[in-house]
């Protein structure tokens, strides 16, 4: 199997999402970096929130990491 560059799929799908948000009337750049910023913040801030054995779980990392891009696909989806 081909390596994939995970945090590159992690901003095309945000920016994908954005297009989204874009086409029913949001501010595109707006709804990327809403998206996008906290995620990484969130991953760095989770040893310290749940301790290390918790954070170091894939799914716990996984859900932490798509919380912010499947809320704002469910926003992009609503029309404005």
């Amino acid at each position: 199997m081909e390596f994939v560059n995970l945090p590159l799929v992690f901003l095309v799908g945000c920016a994908l999402i954005a297009l989204l948000a874009k086409k029913n009337g949001y501010s595109w750049y707006l709804f990327f970096f809403a998206i996008a910023v906290p995620a990484p913040l969130l991953l760095l801030a989770l040893p310290h929130m749940l301790g290390v054995e918790a954070a170091s779980l894939t799914s716990v990392r996984l859900g932490a990491a798509l919380l912010f891009p499947i809320a704002g696909l469910l926003l992009a989806l609503r029309k404005r």
